[in-house]
């Protein structure tokens, strides 16, 4: 009796050695696949959050930028001219230095003693505006600031203080998280950060990113020189650029790809480079950033975001 239950159909039995295995291996890829969905879904997250930080911050900077359409100069810094061109293309040069000193992309821009001798778009004389409020504000602030603000992430701190002390957004940064911003260098000069804790970067003129722009051209002319009175290719319409390097961390900085400040048009540039003296080519690469162009294959910019909606 005891034998024929034993044997009976309906008698429990355990797993085999080999089912076991199926079935861990079976748990193992459903596992791997769901981390891999979450991955995806963080990254995408991640960039998504880049996004929204970089399209608030053209939001602030463009009104700025377009405002020197039409913003005011003083009269005596163009009326000596010895004819009308002349004197047009010295209020011309006015207002392009007064963007200057008031949208730095570089430490060098910002006067600490009443003057400075930012670069222009062409060899002409640099009229100072140390009497203006902004650059007055602008000027204090780095003079608090260590000798390391110069270097790094100059751009992107000009950046947050183009947008934290200009004047022309004056809620500005109520639209901004404390998790967009942060002194990823400890030098006491803050930066919007993306979402992978790196500084936002910022370019006031680059025409070497025409080839990866959809909104700017150099077949448009500049709106504050219409006639193209300081010539090609001075009346090259630009367009601020606001980028994050993305989830891989690479940006390139060569004019190749369209980081660097020289480009299309090939010549006549080279006074934009921050460091012309030392590269004839007139690059100035992004520092901290490689150069490798398939880096910048995922970078996330206010171009791209405006050319999308």
């Amino acid at each position: 009796m005891h034998s024929r239950l034993h044997n009976a159909p309906n008698a429990r039995r355990g797993f085999t050695l080999v089912e076991l295995m199926v079935v861990l291996v079976i748990i193992s890829i459903l596992s791997a696949l769901t981390l891999s969905g979450l991955a995806g879904a963080r990254q995408r997250a991640k960039i998504d959050k880049t996004k929204s930080t970089i399209r608030k911050l053209h939001e602030i900077v463009m009104p700025q930028y377009e405002s020197y359409q039409s913003r005011r100069v003083p009269q005596s810094i163009y009326t000596s001219g010895t004819n009308s061109r002349q004197r047009a293309l010295d209020k011309l040069r006015a207002i392009r230095s007064l963007t200057i000193f008031e949208m730095p992309d570089s430490w060098s821009d910002i006067a600490t003693n009443g003057a400075a001798t930012p670069l222009l778009l062409d060899s002409g004389t640099i009229p100072s505006f140390a009497t203006n409020g902004t650059t007055r504000r602008y000027g204090a602030f780095r003079a608090t600031l260590t000798t390391s603000a110069t270097t790094e992430f100059g751009n992107a701190e000009c950046l947050y203080l183009i947008t934290s002390m200009s004047g022309f957004a004056a809620d500005a940064m109520e639209q901004f998280r404390s998790d967009e911003i942060s002194d990823t260098d400890k030098d006491k000069a803050p930066e919007f950060i993306d979402a992978w804790q790196r500084p936002i970067r910022f370019i006031r003129w680059a025409p070497g990113f025409s080839g990866n722009s959809l909104i700017q051209s150099g077949a448009v002319p500049d709106p504050c020189d219409p006639f193209g009175i300081s010539g090609p290719p001075q009346d090259y319409a630009l367009i601020p650029l606001i980028f994050s390097a993305g989830p891989d961390g690479g940006s390139a900085a060569s004019n190749t790809e369209g980081y660097g400040i020289t480009g299309p048009p090939a010549t006549g540039w080279a006074s934009l480079s921050r460091d012309s003296t030392t590269n004839p080519s007139g690059v100035s690469p992004l520092p901290g950033y490689p150069s490798t162009p398939s880096e910048a294959a995922d970078n996330i910019t206010n171009h791209d975001l405006i050319s999308k909606r």
